[in-house]
């Protein structure tokens, strides 16, 4: 059993580390809506990748996306061409969360406009297929309107981008959607726009063969490492095996020569007798 002890342990401890690894924090900070989508998008090009929670303090959950060290550039690659992380529009909660001196008509005109802007672009990238959101809020001053016969209506522009194909959306519902969300302002007031995302780049080329069996390069080494420390267990249980056959050969052979000699014994006393 010590020899055992010593064969085996350190490629236990060999296996252990591989399977352990290094990994690299790819991108911090995020919510989780925001860390899912990165997951999605890296498993999608055979990037393997991990969401932890973050370390940072506050009241606000927070997650990180870490990966293989080797895979960081071409993760970056994937994110950078889905643009991900999707940033984050401020809502009411963050223009109107805090306090401060009385701002004025245009001031309280745009904070309203911009947090109206947030909300909506929040509902907006629920919607399945849409990547990303941007929603621009025009408010009239209602003080002008008040002198014009005609005052002006709110308007508002929306810019959502998805993949190629038929839009995921319906554009009358967008329309109703965000003119519902802003008093006084009608579907016609609302004018969408698709972008086109870029295809992503197939990413599956960085996948290396170790022997019949594709992975990334950055999980290789660790999976090279776990199958030598494999190859050496089973080399240590065999010379564990062959020390065991071994010593138990010669404590056969030492009992066979100790009864033979005891019989040789047995036979002289009775030849002389």
């Amino acid at each position: 059993m010590r020899t055992w002890s010593r064969v085996v342990a350190p490629l236990g401890a060999v296996v252990v580390l591989a399977l352990g690894g290094c990994q690299a924090t790819l991108e911090s900070g995020l919510d989780e809506s925001q860390a899912d989508a990165v997951i999605v998008a890296l498993h999608g090009q055979g990037i393997g990748a991990d969401k932890v929670p973050g370390q940072g303090g506050g009241s606000d959950v927070t997650f990180d996306v870490q990966v293989a060290p080797d895979d960081v550039g071409p993760a970056l690659r994937v994110l950078r061409e889905a643009g991900l992380p999707a940033a984050r529009e401020p809502g009411i909660h963050e223009v109107f969360g805090e306090g401060g001196l009385i701002p004025t008509a245009t001031e309280e005109r745009a904070r309203l406009a911009m947090a109206l802007a947030g909300e909506l672009a929040g509902s907006l990238e629920r919607i399945d297929g849409v990547l990303d959101a941007r929603v621009h809020v025009a408010l009239p001053d209602r003080r002008l309107g008040l002198m014009d016969d005609a005052p002006q209506r709110p308007r508002a522009s929306v810019l959502l981008k998805h993949h190629a194909g038929p839009p995921p959306y319906d554009e009358a519902a967008v329309r109703a959607l965000v003119a519902g969300a802003v008093d006084g302002m009608l579907p016609e007031d609302v004018a969408v726009m698709a972008v086109i995302a870029p295809q992503p780049a197939d990413s599956r080329q960085s996948l290396v063969m170790l022997g019949p069996v594709s992975v990334t390069r950055g999980s290789s080494a660790a999976l090279r490492a776990i199958l030598i420390g494999g190859l050496g267990g089973h080399a240590a249980l065999a010379l564990v095996l062959l020390l065991v056959v071994t010593r138990a050969r010669r404590r056969v052979s030492g009992l066979e020569a100790s009864l033979a000699r005891a019989l040789e014994a047995g036979a002289t006393a009775d030849a002389a007798q």
